[in-house]
C-alpha cells in the first residue's frame, strides 16, 4: 500500500508541468496556509468521533493547480482516553483542472491514526464543481485499503456573500453550505456494519470568515449541523444528529 501511495503522489506532481499552458513561463509562486481549528466536537461524515473539544491544525501548500495538505486531530481532553495526543493525521495531494467556471479535482488521501488501535487507510478521489451564484459540486471517494471497494459520494452546494462597505484592510463574508452523501455496501459494512448501499448523512453549515491585514490573517467562526439518514445506520449509534461550533485561525503567505 505504501508503494501505491507513493505512485499516486508522484503522478499528481507530474501533472503540474503536463497541464501548464505551452509557451508560458513557469514562474509560479507557492502559496502556504497555516491554520488551526478549535471545534466543540469532531464529526466526520456524520459519525461522532470525539464528543468534546479538539484542536485541528493544518498546513496547505499550493503551487499552480497542485496542493499538498497535512491535517491533524489533537485531543486536549480525556474524552477518548487520548488526552494531549494526536489521534489522526491526514496527508492529501491534489491536482485541480480548471475549464472556465468548472473545477475538476483529483487526489489521494492517506489517513494515519497514531496513538490508537486503528490501521491506516487510503482513499483516491475525484470531483467536479461549478462556480456560480450557488456553486454545486460532486466528489467521489474510493477506499483502496481497509474498506477496499467502498465508495462515498458527496453532493453539495455553497453560497458566499461578501459584505461590502468595509475598510480595505478588512474583508468579511457569509458562507452557507449544505450537502448529502451516499455510500456503497462495502463502505457501509466497514464503517457501520450495514450490508446495504444507502444515503448515509447530510449536513448544513454557516461560516463567517473575517480577513485582516489584506487577507494574511483570517478568523472564521462557524457552526455545523449534521445527521445520519438511513434508519439501519442510525441504529448503530446513539448520536445520529450533532451540532458543533468552532473557530478557525488561518495565516496565509
Amino acid at each position: 500500500m505504501k508503494k501505491l501511495v507513493v505512485c499516486l503522489l508522484a503522478a499528481l506532481v507530474l501533472m503540474v508541468p503536463l497541464f501548464s499552458m505551452p509557451g508560458q513561463a513557469q514562474a509560479v509562486t507557492p502559496k502556504v496556509d497555516f491554520s488551526a481549528a478549535f471545534n466543540s466536537k469532531y464529526v466526520w461524515r456524520g459519525m461522532l468521533l470525539v464528543d468534546d473539544w479538539v484542536i485541528q491544525p493544518s498546513v496547505n501548500i499550493g503551487v499552480g493547480g497542485f496542493t499538498f495538505n497535512i491535517w491533524g486531530n489533537y485531543e486536549p481532553t480525556d474524552e477518548t482516553d487520548h488526552q494531549k495526543k494526536f489521534t489522526e493525521i491526514d496527508l492529501t495531494a491534489e491536482y485541480a483542472f480548471e475549464f472556465g467556471n468548472f473545477t475538476i479535482p483529483v487526489g489521494v488521501i492517506h489517513y494515519v491514526f497514531p496513538n490508537t488501535e486503528f490501521d491506516a487507510t487510503t482513499e483516491i478521489y475525484a470531483g467536479i464543481s461549478y462556480d456560480w451564484i450557488i456553486s454545486p459540486s460532486v466528489k467521489v471517494y474510493h477506499d483502496v485499503d481497509q474498506a477496499a471497494g467502498g465508495t462515498y459520494i458527496n453532493l453539495a452546494a455553497s453560497y458566499s456573500y461578501a459584505i461590502p462597505s468595509l475598510p480595505k484592510c478588512v474583508s468579511m463574508s457569509i458562507d452557507l453550505g449544505a450537502g448529502v452523501s451516499y455510500a456503497t455496501e462495502d463502505y457501509n459494512k466497514f464503517y457501520f456494519g450495514v450490508d446495504d448501499g444507502a444515503w448515509t448523512d447530510w449536513s448544513a453549515g454557516l461560516a463567517v470568515p473575517i480577513g485582516v491585514l489584506d487577507g494574511m490573517l483570517t478568523f472564521t467562526p462557524a457552526v455545523t449541523y449534521t445527521a445520519l439518514v438511513d434508519s439501519k445506520i442510525k441504529d448503530t449509534t446513539e448520536d445520529d444528529t450533532n451540532t458543533f461550533f468552532g473557530l478557525t485561525v488561518t495565516l496565509s503567505f
